[in-house]
């Protein structure tokens, strides 16, 4: 059974425009205890449920929220088959549902939250909702993995907007959310090593770790001399960016030696098409269309695999790897075919020729 004091006793207090200390003084005991209880981290003596209940004139069980429980089924249903789609109209069918029937469920709103940050217009009306969600998750959530999503949905949102004019956001206000997200030697990857031998589950544990790892220095690496995947050099030459990302490649090659790349599937593809493009901007069309390929024999493999498979390389045997993993509606064959043709920066004359042709033409 799920129990939701801790969010419940919260509302109820902001409710009745209280402080912590003020409602520990109230019941007797400590701002303190009122702390840890609205942070889920303990609960109340027994005995003194009829006295919060008596004091915000509410059952026990409403206290305690657990009339949510069919209710928390339903939305774990919902949210399970909204996960699982790639349409995003039917997705956003689902989120709107939820939303009317369960205005107040963090997870319905940071899905919703998402949606609104990565695939609609940036519209006043759209930012607003963005940041009043934002907001209430800040608030209001106990839970800290939903609190540090949208801290991380809302500094991507203030990362687009501080690069238009007019917008009011600047870079700083994007910082200020980095500085108040937790750094890397506190997170919960960074203890993996404290599972003992045997433990289970532990070896799965260490495998997500590595991958988390493996993505998180990538995307760091690449961005260094990459700007969003196209090309802004901080004077590093063409060359030795084809040095780095061969050797990038190398390294995930070694690692997922199976040809399985897990969750650094996106990465290994998009690797490939940018040391293709680096091959272009030196003139080298052979080894471009050779690297193009390649990024669109992978993303075809890609598409072509089961949702969910088993890799088998030396340091992954035996994880199971869901497609989903890389957002639901993420189709290789699609994006590939997308930075081709609008986003790489190729010319007419590049894109005419039969080689350029028929490796769209694998792609249909």
């Amino acid at each position: 059974m799920t129990i939701y004091f801790g969010e419940n006793i919260k509302k109820l207090r902001k409710e009745k425009e209280l402080t912590q200390e003020t409602l520990a003084e109230f019941l007797g005991v400590s701002f303190q205890a009122v702390s840890k209880w609205e942070r889920g981290e303990t609960y109340p003596d027994i005995t003194m449920l009829p006295v919060i209940s008596s004091f915000f004139n509410v059952s026990i069980d409403e206290l305690l929220g657990v009339n949510r429980v069919e209710d928390d089924a339903e939305i774990i249903k919902e949210l399970e088959a909204y996960d699982n789609l790639t349409d995003e109209k039917l997705k956003l069918e689902i989120i709107n549902r939820l939303k009317e029937k369960f205005p107040n469920d963090f997870r319905i709103l940071l899905r919703n939250m998402t949606s609104l940050v990565h695939f609609k217009e940036k519209t006043p009306e759209n930012v607003a909702k963005i940041i009043a969600i934002y907001e209430n998750i800040k608030q209001n959530c106990n839970n800290d993995k939903i609190r540090i999503s949208a801290k991380r949905h809302i500094a991507e949102l203030y990362k687009e907007l501080s690069e238009k004019e007019g917008s009011g956001i600047t870079f700083e206000d994007c910082e200020k959310i980095i500085k108040e997200m937790p750094r890397m030697r506190d997170g919960q990857e960074m203890f993996c090593f404290y599972y003992p031998e045997n433990y289970p589950n532990g070896d799965e544990i260490i495998m997500n770790t590595l991958e988390e790892q493996f993505l998180l220095l990538n995307t760091v690496y690449s961005h260094y001399f990459h700007y969003n995947g196209f090309f802004y050099d901080r004077n590093f030459s063409d060359e030795w960016v084809i040095s780095a990302s061969k050797t990038e490649l190398d390294f995930l090659n070694f690692v997922y030696d199976d040809g399985h790349y897990g969750k650094m599937w996106r990465t290994v593809i998009y690797n490939y098409g940018h040391l293709a493009v680096r091959y272009f901007k030196l003139g080298d069309n052979a080894n471009a269309f050779d690297n193009f390929r390649k990024m669109c024999e992978l993303a075809i493999k890609f598409d072509n695999m089961d949702r969910i498979t088993t890799m088998h390389s030396v340091m992954f045997e035996g994880k199971e790897f869901d497609k989903h993993t890389l957002g639901s509606t993420y189709i290789a064959k699609m994006q590939a075919k997308e930075l081709l043709i609008e986003k790489y920066p190729l010319t007419d004359e590049f894109k005419s020729t039969s080689e350029f042709q028929q490796i769209i033409s694998m792609l249909d």
